[in-house]
């Protein structure tokens, strides 16, 4: 909006927001909690929460909305009951905690290829990164039902173990979410239940971090003429430029710096 701005809409009643400032500041008042949103603090606001947003001046905000009939449907499947209750978020989401920038990274992949491939992009895949993200949200961000999708099944430390092994045999391959809870010999539902327990880390992010390790250790290894591209592709990662990123918040160090050690 350019100048300071107080907006009031009440209740969202149909859709999640998900809010956080890429330039300025906010104060978002989600029922009863305040929450200072800022470049490393987003906001969660559920549909059936009272809102009011005070937008400080020039302001730019990334903005995601997720259906509430979306969210409440993966709810209801990861929980295997219906609901007694709407789903009702923490508020206030830390993009410098692992939980956050995890959930930053899902984002911005799916908007880098729908900025880079809009309408070339299957629509299955589109549909599968949704579901990620609301999964993520439902099993890492605090709910009214957090308790319930927490709760680990007996065998669950043996089937994160059976799944981790098999996410390192086949690291360098495209690997799904069905893919490793076949494999494991679980449901999606309590597989990503136990890896949020045992790494504090969804199933797919895990992949992703055990890739960004092994492409360290390949780039500290490298031989003479081995390219960065090379080693990012090998390891899963399409987009070079978010790779560079992600590991140098990660490491400390670009890629190229860690090539020349």
């Amino acid at each position: 909006y350019g100048a300071a701005v107080t907006i009031a809409p009440g209740e969202l009643q149909h859709f999640m927001l998900f809010q956080v400032p890429l330039r300025g500041a906010a104060q978002i008042h989600v029922g009863r909690v305040s929450v200072a949103a800022s470049r490393s603090m987003g906001a969660i606001i559920s549909p059936t929460l009272p809102l009011q947003l005070d937008w400080g001046q020039g302001c730019e905000q990334l903005l995601l909305k997720i259906p509430r009939a979306r969210i409440e449907k993966a709810c209801s499947g990861l929980l295997g009951a219906e609901l007694d209750a709407p789903v009702e978020f923490s508020p206030e989401l830390s993009l410098d905690s692992a939980h956050g920038q995890a959930w930053q990274h899902q984002i911005g992949t799916l908007l880098c290829y729908l900025g880079e491939s809009a309408g070339i992009v299957p629509i299955q895949w589109l549909r599968a990164q949704e579901e990620a993200l609301i999964h993520h949200l439902l099993l890492c961000q605090k709910n009214n039902y957090t308790e319930r999708l927490l709760q680990r099944p007996a065998s669950a430390q043996k089937k994160v173990r059976v799944a981790a092994e098999y996410i390192h045999a086949h690291l360098q391959e495209a690997l799904t979410l069905a893919d490793i809870a076949l494999a494991s010999g679980s449901s999606i539902r309590s597989l990503t239940m136990a890896f949020q327990e045992h790494y504090r880390l969804s199933p797919m992010a895990y992949v992703r971090h055990e890739r960004m390790e092994a492409a360290r250790a390949e780039l500290l290894q490298s031989a003479p003429g081995v390219r960065v591209t090379d080693v990012a592709f090998r390891w899963g990662f399409g987009h070079l430029g978010r790779f560079c990123s992600a590991y140098k918040t990660r490491y400390g160090e670009t890629p190229m710096q860690s090539m020349r050690r």
